[in-house]
């Protein structure tokens, strides 16, 4: 009987994430920690679905500066400036917009607007235009989800665009109906809630065990009938308690580079010169983190061709966040720091032995596509 392949994408799953689960996620006892990539969800993602790091995919983060001769998706929405702070800086507004935006312009992937100022959507865009999960490709490197449709595999996606616990709904209606050869799951609960208020508080245990609960029932519905079912659960990194907050505007206000300012990093546009000027006063301002130049951004396979995240970077240090920054405020919890950082690193847990050669994001998809015989596929035809 044909073995099914279940991989649970849980956002926020680093090792000592895991290990919170305690008992709840027995059924999956085989773990390890994960390298994980410089960035944010939308790279590690890209990465966990292609095996592929982002000087080949090309994602990083959610914003980069809009390439010349681009269709300048979001510059029109500089005209939130002409509108009150009050209003264009609420949350619920931005949405509203982001949703209008997406709907205009077709987009089936990740769009949301944070806390941009106005004027700054004049430069930017958002790389991920389309559902990675239906996607065919990411910057030109197929998904081990379209490669399982294109061998003819059954093939289920959770709709990641439903909120929590629609998108459980959905998966279980469809699992008490069919049995895909490949099911993708995707939880995203577990990051927000973590950001809020850290990794011990209430909500956070109840959201580990909301999950667990969620993957075990969605497994169970796998194993009916007598299938052999590999199971895996795998996160794009772990979360870290923010310890000190640092207002970034002094600094920026002093730059004539351009600047992106993330939760955890400065992302710098400019000459040589206006780089080396923006790193001199991130330098005297005492800013605790590292400098990460093209050099350094080649060494973390994360150098992508125009420098569309930033021809360089300031990294905080672990712990430490910026606020406000582009993409939000305060925060307890938080993710996105260099490769060294604990929360860099992601989780992966299985019901089957790792092999010795899973050791970084960039390691699962070749996995997947073993489990499923993929290669094996390829090479008959």
């Amino acid at each position: 009987m044909a073995r099914r392949v279940l991989i649970a994408f849980v956002d926020a799953l680093g090792s000592e994430q895991l290990e919170r689960f305690g008992g709840a996620l027995s059924f999956v006892p085989h773990r390890r920690a994960l390298t994980g990539v410089l960035g944010y969800s939308s790279g590690a993602l890209a990465t966990v679905l292609t095996g592929a790091h982002a000087s080949e995919h090309g994602r990083m983060c959610l914003f980069a500066q809009r390439r010349e001769g681009d269709d300048g998706l979001l510059k029109p929405l500089k005209w939130l400036g002409l509108l009150p702070r009050v209003l264009h800086e609420r949350g619920a507004f931005r949405r509203k917009v982001a949703q209008a935006l997406a709907s205009a312009r077709g987009l089936t992937g990740y769009v949301a607007l944070h806390r941009v100022p106005p004027k700054d959507f004049e430069w930017l865009d958002l790389p991920e235009r389309e559902d990675l999960f239906a996607a065919k490709d990411i910057g030109g490197v197929p998904t081990f989800l379209s490669q399982a449709r294109e061998a003819g595999l059954s093939v289920y996606a959770s709709p990641w665009q439903l909120p929590e616990a629609e998108r459980w709904r959905h998966v279980h209606e469809t699992l008490a109906r069919s049995q895909p050869e490949l099911t993708f799951l995707y939880a995203a609960e577990m990051d927000g809630v973590l950001h809020a208020e850290g990794n011990d508080g209430q909500a956070a245990q109840a959201v580990r065990g909301r999950i667990a609960g969620e993957l075990d029932r969605a497994r169970e519905a796998l194993l009916r009938g007598g299938h052999e079912v590999l199971t895996i659960v795998v996160g794009d990194h772990g979360m870290a308690e923010v310890s000190r907050t640092i207002d970034p505007r002094e600094l920026t206000s002093k730059l004539d580079a351009r600047v992106f300012v993330d939760s955890t990093m400065l992302r710098f546009w400019g000459t040589h010169a206006q780089l080396g000027r923006a790193r001199l006063l991130a330098e005297r301002a005492k800013l605790p983190g590292r400098w990460l130049d093209t050099s350094a951004l080649r060494e973390r396979n994360a150098a992508i061709e125009g420098a569309p995240y930033g021809s360089a970077l300031f990294v905080l240090d672990e712990g430490v966040i910026f606020a406000p920054s582009f993409v939000g405020g305060r925060a307890r919890g938080m993710h996105g720091y260099d490769l060294d950082a604990r929360s860099a690193r992601a989780a992966i847990a299985s019901d089957a032995p790792l092999p010795e050669d899973l050791r970084a994001l960039t390691d699962l998809a070749p996995l997947v596509s073993r489990a499923l015989g993929l290669a094996a596929r390829g090479a008959a035809a």
